[in-house]
């Protein structure tokens, strides 16, 4: 029997499922302390928590016999993933099973604040009747123009509804397709343009470097004075300042927020002030629906991750048949290290295809395992995508339109396994080979030169002329800058030839040091590599 403690509440529904799996043992007790948890712990196969318990290392450490530890929702914050994955504990969540929910609230948004449904209710319960008064703003949707701001899974799933309500859809997603958006019905479209068109803009975006005040003082000039932007994605994409001067300046234009920057949002912001704004207190994943198939989705997860299954949803570690997790782990990253120094080495040109070759012995086992390693890296360098996990990257490279191509070789000559990846843009094309050496992951080939190196987070890469002094002149300059190289590795074609010089150094190189070394004779390629 798998014992199975949940720590946090869970949908009745989910703790149902478990209780009638005939291998299954279900124990729930709520609001534990780390030390009363650790000491519960040891007994069990299994822990489920939601946001409220923080799985620590000492939680993860306590419980001898875990297997698996699942989050009943998307994030994963709360769990200490480095030690799990140390202890070989799968961690698996629940990433889908609100999407609709939140996609719906989008729609409850448009309609409240067009017809002024609080404020509607509000006065009529005050005894009031205001239907003339009211009557005078309020608004259809129908034939209206629709922008959606990122059209991933909720993205597309709002374009679906849209289609009910007779819009025209527009759509802003710089790492989609056309097919993708033409497959809801939208047209894809620059940002400014999705910005001056659009009756109501909807954001369904991470919030990342790039997204943050995406929408600020810049992009409210542009949209039309009378129309609504929604934020039902994550706080901080919207510049909340410029937004309420941009109420405050169009009296006709509507916003509606469901999340903030800081949360709870205080109650003396300006813009709870203001009669055009409206908000929920993040409640897009909160249906009783949502969180029952978030509940049941997660159950399923812990079920099969148990009995050693094929588990969908696997946050820190790939799910494949034969070989030990430790070994699968190392796979794993080296796979994604080498598509990441590949995708980097593009330079920012357009991936057209991506190749994927597993040779050797590793070729007899599961492709999958390197597979969804490629598309992860792929998808981390290359997109906006967050979240992404070992099980989620094949769906999420369909939606962003990367495709990979497997081939498998079973002879190899040097190496007993090998894999490699070869990433082709319209001018460019790199390829990149890997393995491992006494289970230590090297990389061991870079577009025609032989290497052999570790891929470690900070590396300096650089292909020149093969001549005396330039490994010191490089040598002195970082030196300069106290940037201190821990390892080396040199390949070249021939005396005199090309050379690739791989630099692994404790920090980031800056950009000023790169340009210098861009600008210096007989230096053809200079990149700055984060694994």
């Amino acid at each position: 029997m798998f014992k199975i403690f949940i720590a946090d509440s869970l949908a009745s529904a989910a703790i149902e499922f478990l209780e009638k799996q005939k291998d299954c043992e279900v124990e729930v007790k709520t609001g534990l302390s780390e030390n009363e948890i650790v000491k519960k712990i040891p007994d069990f196969d299994a822990l489920i928590v939601r946001s409220a318990t923080n799985v620590t290392s000492k939680i993860i450490e306590a419980g001898k016999k875990l297997k698996v530890i699942g989050r009943a929702g998307a994030g994963t914050d709360n769990i200490d993933k480095k030690a799990a994955s140390g202890k070989s504990i799968l961690v698996v969540n629940a990433p889908t099973g609100n999407l609709t929910s939140v996609a719906e609230l989008v729609f409850a948004h448009i309609l409240s604040a067009f017809r002024q449904l609080p404020a509607a209710n509000f006065s009529t319960k005050k005894g009031e009747w205001q239907k003339k008064e009211l009557g005078k703003i309020g608004r259809e949707l129908d034939s209206k123009t629709l922008g959606i701001v990122g059209l991933g899974k909720i993205g597309q799933l709002v374009a679906e509804r849209a289609h009910g309500f007779n819009l025209k859809i527009l759509a802003f997603d710089p790492v989609t397709t056309s097919e993708i958006a033409e497959s809801v019905g939208a047209e894809l479209v620059e940002l400014k343009k999705l910005l001056e068109k659009s009756d109501v803009i909807t954001l369904h975006v991470p919030l990342i470097p790039q997204t943050k005040n995406l929408i600020a003082e810049k992009e409210f000039e542009i949209m039309k004075p009378n129309a609504m932007i929604l934020n039902c994605a994550r706080g901080g994409v919207v510049d909340e300042e410029a937004l309420k001067n941009w109420l405050e300046k169009n009296p006709d234009a509507l916003a509606a927020l469901d999340t903030f920057y800081e949360e709870p949002v205080d109650s003396k912001s300006p813009l709870l002030q203001l009669p055009n704004f409206f908000t929920t207190p993040h409640l897009g994943a909160s249906t009783v629906e949502a969180q029952e198939k978030v509940g049941l989705q997660l159950a399923d997860q812990v079920a099969r991750a148990l009995r050693g299954e094929v588990v969908e949803y696997v946050v820190n570690l790939p799910a494949r048949e034969g070989g030990s997790l430790k070994d699968q782990k190392i796979w794993n990253e080296l796979a994604e290290k080498i598509t990441k120094l590949a995708a980097q080495m593009l330079g920012g040109a357009k991936l057209k295809k991506a190749e994927l070759t597993v040779s050797g012995e590793i070729a007899e086992a599961d492709t999958k395992m390197p597979q969804v390693s490629i598309l992860k890296g792929l998808l981390e360098t290359l997109t906006d995508a967050e979240n992404v996990n070992f099980t989620n990257a094949a769906d999420l490279a369909e939606e962003k339109g990367l495709k990979l191509s497997v081939k498998t070789e079973k002879k190899l000559e040097n190496y007993l396994s090998q894999i490699g990846i070869k990433l082709t843009a319209e001018k460019a094309e790199v390829e990149v080979r890997g393995t491992l050496v006494e289970n230590e992951p090297r990389i061991i080939f870079i577009q025609n030169f032989q290497t052999n190196f570790v891929p470690v987070q900070h590396l300096l890469l650089t292909r020149h002329r093969d001549q005396p002094g330039i490994i010191g002149r490089i040598g002195t300059l970082l030196g300069e800058n106290s940037i201190n190289i821990a390892n080396m590795d040199l390949g070249r074609n021939k005396v005199g030839g090309d050379a690739l010089m791989i630099l692994d150094v404790d920090d980031p190189i800056p950009e000023s040091i790169l340009d210098e070394l861009r600008s210096w004779d007989d230096f053809e390629e200079v990149l700055g590599i984060e694994l």
